[in-house]
């Protein structure tokens, strides 16, 4: 054992095979540098390391270290290559971290703080072990871990969505039951060197829709599609009521997703008030439709939205959602406009679902 000192790193000379994980806080060097107390930022990080270190936990994993705004997890039993539950398992870790995202978000919506957003990757391969510090805390090196850090930071992962590398999708391809359980796409592959690529590819549940997957597809080519069209879908069935939000900030669109979560309304998003105003143009009617407006926004500002849907259907329902202090102005210059119809961020939960819950009726 080679020993660099008492308290620095001491590489055993061991290695397994195992299954190890990147989870990456989107976004948050954005937030937190507009936060304007310690108190804040260390609840919004203490909140993401241990809500994501009790879900590695609860499924045999264990956290190793945090890189930044990213933490590295792995599975110890994974070591054993023949055994399907500790597989399964460690991909369940990952879905279940996104599903217990939205009741955190909601939480953190109450206190004022932007919510999370994941990168997640997966991969298996050779790790070599050490101890570090003066309480031997185990940590982890090699190509198996550099290869998963580098696709979880490249363009190849989606924000919410899991993505594996090649050598743990060919051992979950192996047993026929988790392919029932699990849908696998091709993605993009990572390139090693100018000639050597590695394939990477999200895996979805068969079983469970999660929101992820109704926001962004079903496909590898829905997801390109849907993402190159910045927007946004979450719908649930059996409902005539839509609400189509138009905002060029997608927290924003999640907290009012997250507020209209409980009730059954076909709710569609953008960030690109062209994309919005085009998929408008596309729809076969619109009774039942509010449109929900952002003010100050790129290329296409809320009221030349405003105008331009008008132009499509003047029956089409609009509210007005603005930091700006200009509601009086924006009544006099809009006429049929009543003041129910425009709201100041931050918006108050309960006002915004129940003047959604009126415009709709």
């Amino acid at each position: 054992m080679k020993n660099f000192s008492s308290t620095g790193i001491r590489f055993s000379g061991d290695s397994i095979k195992c299954c190890i994980g990147f989870i990456d806080l989107v976004d948050s060097t954005k937030h937190t540098i507009t936060m304007d107390n310690l108190e804040s930022i260390r609840k919004y990080y203490s909140t993401f390391i241990n809500s994501v270190s009790e879900n590695v936990k609860n499924y045999s994993g264990k956290v190793i270290k945090n890189i930044g705004d990213c933490l590295l997890f792995y599975f110890p039993k994974t070591s054993n290559n023949k055994n399907i539950d500790v597989f399964k398992e460690a991909i369940d870790c990952g879905f279940n971290i996104l599903d217990e995202r939205y009741n955190i978000n909601e939480e953190l919506t109450r206190q004022h703080l932007p919510p999370f957003n994941y990168k997640i990757s997966i991969d298996y391969g050779l790790v070599d072990l050490a101890l570090m510090g003066e309480y031997s805390q185990i940590d982890l090196f090699g190509s198996t871990i550099n290869l998963c850090s580098k696709i979880n930071s490249s363009s190849l992962s989606i924000p919410n969505e899991i993505i594996i590398g090649d050598n743990i999708y060919r051992v979950l391809k192996s047993f026929p039951s988790i392919t029932k359980k699990f849908n696998f796409y091709n993605n993009r592959e990572y390139k090693l060197t100018p000639i050597v690529r590695y394939p990477t590819y999200n895996i979805k549940r068969e079983d469970i829709f999660t929101l992820t997957e109704k926001q962004l597809g079903s496909s590898s080519k829905d997801l390109k599609e849907t993402e190159n069209a910045n927007s946004f879908f979450f719908h649930k069935e059996n409902n005539n009521k839509r609400v189509i939000v138009v905002d060029d900030e997608q927290e924003i669109l999640f907290t009012y997703r997250l507020f209209l979560s409980d009730y059954d309304y076909n709710i569609t998003s953008f960030t690109d008030p062209y994309v919005a105003l085009n998929y408008i143009r596309d729809n076969p009617d619109f009774i039942d439709l509010l449109v929900i407006l952002d003010v100050r926004m790129k290329n296409l500002n809320g009221f030349q939205l405003y105008q331009q849907i008008k132009a499509i259907d003047p029956k089409i329902k609009i509210l007005f959602v603005t930091a700006l202090d200009i509601i009086d102005e924006i009544l006099s210059i809009i006429p049929g406009l009543s003041k129910e119809q425009i709201m100041r961020k931050p918006v108050d939960k309960k006002v915004f679902t129940n003047t959604v819950k009126k415009l709709l009726n």
